[in-house]
């Protein structure tokens, strides 16, 4: 018959406690949920178009990349779900961030991913996105 020590109550409490953190750490940060999602092709007239489709709630896409008149267009973003998209471009750049429904898992709301404008790929920092070519 087994035998329950205190090491052995240890051990079991320590796997209990890893088997509640794998959800959080099954978390994709924006970053690399938005490089997985992302898919670039030239369209009809020639210019790059790039499309993301995030987690379960986020679908966008950049028009005319490479140009200067390169825009966002927000087929799905919902700030309460997994991930979302600001509005508008910042410095040419489109910035994913955490919903409420990852917030809760991640808890940080200063991990983002910005997409440039400029070439499609996606960048951990705004800095990196603003320097891109």
């Amino acid at each position: 018959m087994p035998r329950n020590t205190p090491a052995g109550a240890c051990s079991g409490a320590l796997l209990a406690a890893l088997l509640a953190a794998i959800p959080a750490a099954a978390q994709e940060t924006p970053c690399a949920a938005t490089s997985r999602g992302a898919t670039c092709n030239l369209d009809a007239s020639g210019s790059l178009a790039c499309a993301y489709r995030v987690g379960r709630d986020l679908e966008f896409n950049l028009k005319r990349v490479a140009t200067p008149e390169a825009g966002l267009e927000i087929a799905r973003s919902d700030p309460q779900g997994d991930y979302y998209v600001e509005p508008t471009l910042v410095s040419r750049c489109a910035l994913v961030r955490y919903g409420q429904r990852s917030f809760a898992v991640s808890g940080s709301n200063y991990v983002f991913a910005a997409v440039s404008g400029k070439n499609g790929l996606v960048y951990r920092t705004l800095r990196e996105c603003r320097l891109a070519r």
